[in-house]
């Protein structure tokens, strides 16, 4: 982790910040990805409900929201990984 700001558009962050986790999942394993990742956020203090998003058109994949204050870079950066190692987890976003 480097010392520069981390940009979001252009802009720089400035924590805490309110943040939306996109969380693309298989949908096979959306409901376990849903538990799994509900867990990980109540871990870090994130009471924030898991929302259903869009599926991709041929309805391989879910997309999960959810909105969370950051505290601090070094949270983001631990709970993107901690997220993306769920298995179902496609990607983050």
């Amino acid at each position: 982790m480097s010392g520069e700001p981390l940009k979001f558009k252009g802009e720089e962050l400035k924590f805490p910040v309110d943040w939306e986790f996109r969380i693309v999942a298989e949908s096979a394993k959306a409901d376990a990805v849903r538990q799994a990742a509900g867990a990980c956020l109540a871990s870090h203090g994130i009471d924030s409900p898991l929302t259903a998003g869009r599926g991709s058109g041929g309805g391989r994949y879910q997309t999960l929201l959810v909105d969370a204050v950051l505290k601090d870079r070094e949270t983001m950066n631990l709970l993107s990984a901690e997220l993306a190692r769920i298995d179902g987890v496609k990607f983050l976003l």
